[in-house]
Parts: C-alpha cells; sequence; structure tokens
C-alpha cells in the first residue's frame, strides 16, 4: 500500500519537480491548486519509485481518487501500483484529471478493462495572453466596451494595485461579500466555507506559494481581486478571481489588469474550469478561450457506481 500523507507547504519544491518537466497546462498538474483545496478534497501525496501520486476525494460525497500518476520512469508500473493500491484499501480505483495528450498512452495501459470518460465541467479553459491584456478582435468587442465604459464612467476614481501583506484583508473581506451577496453561490453551503477556506490559504501563503495578485479599487473601495501562480514556462493560471457583479466591467478590468501587470512572461493563461454551472459557462466562453484543456477519468467498466456517470465531449460545447 502506498504511503499517503496530507499535502504540506514544504512539498512545493520536490512536487513541482515532477510537474514542471511534463508541461501540463491544467491546473491539478500545479502545486498552488493541490495545496490551497487541500482540506476541501482530502489530498495526500506518496513518493515512490522516482513518481508522484496524489490521492484525494470528491466533493461532496468524498470518493477516492487518484490524479494519474507523475514521474521519470514506468507510467504502465506507476499506474499498476495505483491500481494495487485501491485494492487494498478495498476501493474502487479511479484515475482523474488525465490530460487529453496521454490518453493514447493511457488506453494502451489501462487496456479493455477501464473506460476513460470526460465527465461534465472537466476541463479548463486556457486564453491567449495577448488577448485577455488587450482584448483584441471582433469576438472580443463586448469586453472593450465593458472595460471603455468602466474607464469613463470611473475615470480618476478606479485604481489597481498589487495584493501585499498590507492589503489581503481587503481582498478577504471581499471574498466574504461575494459569497453574502451572490445568492446562488449558497454563501453557507460547504461548497463555499472550502472555497473561503482555499482562500485564506493562498492569502496567508502568498510569497511561499509563489503566488501574485492583483485588486482593482473604485473610490479606494475594493470590488475585485485575483490570484494566479505559474503552471510551467509558458501557462499562467487564475487560481482565485472575485468581483462586484453589481458593477458592470468590473470582472473584464480585474482579469485585463492582472494580466497585464504580471503574465506578460506566459503565453497562455488558464482560467479553470466551469464547475458545470451554466452561469459561469456562459462567462468563461465569452472570453474565448483558444483551448479547452479536458481532464478525463479513467473508470472501470464493471464499476456499476460510476455506470452512469455520462462522458461528453467538447466539440459538442
Amino acid at each position: 500500500m502506498l504511503n499517503f500523507r496530507p499535502i504540506t507547504l514544504q512539498d512545493k519544491e520536490e512536487v513541482q519537480k515532477y510537474f514542471n518537466p511534463e508541461g501540463i497546462q491544467i491546473c491539478e498538474y500545479c502545486f498552488t491548486d493541490l495545496f490551497i483545496w487541500k482540506d476541501h478534497y482530502d489530498t495526500e501525496i506518496c513518493f515512490q519509485d522516482d513518481f508522484l501520486f496524489v490521492r484525494m476525494k470528491t466533493f461532496p460525497d468524498k470518493v477516492p481518487m487518484y490524479l494519474m500518476p507523475i514521474g521519470f520512469g514506468d507510467l504502465e508500473k506507476a499506474c499498476h501500483t495505483v491500481m494495487a493500491d485501491a485494492d487494498e484499501r478495498g476501493e474502487e480505483c479511479l484515475i482523474c484529471s488525465i490530460p487529453e495528450e496521454k490518453i493514447p498512452e493511457m488506453n494502451r495501459i489501462l487496456s479493455d478493462d477501464y473506460e476513460i470518460k470526460l465527465l461534465d465541467g472537466c476541463w479548463d479553459y486556457i486564453y491567449k495572453t495577448e488577448k485577455i491584456q488587450t482584448f483584441s478582435g471582433k469576438k472580443l468587442q463586448s469586453k472593450r466596451n465593458f472595460i471603455n465604459r468602466f474607464c469613463k464612467q470611473y475615470d480618476g476614481h478606479w485604481s489597481y494595485e498589487d495584493i501585499t501583506d498590507e492589503n489581503t484583508d481587503d481582498a478577504y473581506q471581499l471574498h466574504l461579500k461575494w459569497c453574502e451577496e451572490d445568492a446562488s453561490a449558497c454563501a453557507k453551503g460547504m461548497m463555499y466555507s472550502g472555497e473561503t477556506c482555499a482562500v485564506r490559504i493562498a492569502l496567508d501563503n502568498r510569497e511561499a506559494l509563489g503566488l501574485h495578485g492583483g485588486l482593482l479599487r473604485l473610490d479606494d473601495e475594493p470590488i475585485a481581486f485575483t490570484l494566479g501562480s505559474p503552471a510551467n514556462r509558458d501557462t499562467y493560471i487564475i487560481q482565485i478571481e472575485k468581483a462586484d457583479s453589481q458593477i458592470p466591467g468590473a470582472y473584464p478590468m480585474i482579469a485585463q489588469q492582472f494580466a497585464q501587470h504580471n503574465c506578460t512572461d506566459y503565453a497562455y493563461i488558464n482560467r479553470e474550469e466551469d464547475l458545470g454551472k451554466e452561469g459561469l459557462r456562459k462567462s468563461k466562453k465569452s472570453y474565448r478561450p483558444v483551448k479547452m484543456a479536458g481532464k478525463y477519468t479513467a473508470v472501470r467498466k464493471d464499476t456499476k457506481r460510476f455506470a452512469d456517470w455520462e462522458s461528453v465531449k467538447l466539440e459538442e460545447l
């Protein structure tokens, strides 16, 4: 049985040693994402045989699942190690967040015993950095309009600043306000309790995680903030983004300002998944992704519990 233990901040360098060479764009292969959501998904790790193994649990039903093993040796052997670990624990083996480019190899390894599915909401939205910085082109005209109206209406009243030790509480209080005011967020629900914990962890460990943040103010009051970190040499991930939805243009303004101030060295920006929520899906599509990076799940075909998990196709979205 693999010797899993809770992920800690001290694991950052070692974990990234495995992630960085792969160049995978999806957010689960970034230490920051694993760490800030560790309490929500009960994230555990194990280093063995030159591989990193990650074990988590789904929310809210707490079904165990494994991240696709990442390492420098035999992936087939590592996958069989995961299967054996699940068997020893008396659990079904789910291998999640398989990048699309790894599917041919994983199909070969898992043979006919497993089905690899793309489940609803399991894809990250990838954008060209230059497009978020400028919103250039006809397809992003509406975003430019929001930006132009915001700048005209609030000329001399808005400002952008980096998140520092002095203003982290402003960002956190804005998150709490967002939870209270957005009825669809179910502010007192467990999901948003978990997100609040992730926001707090991110803000409290900003420097150690290599996170950068931006805060947008209107008449000195915070109206939007974002936090992000690099996934690899060419992709930057936006881990957290909140804005006052009652202020038109607040969301595209914080997205643009952060991209201009923090993402100039990266070709792509990953704004993560839509969680299967129609409103969030519509919003993320409106920024015109250049790619939707599927995160596939391998499930044993004879597993009754997951027989009703319907697979979707990205090209249908």
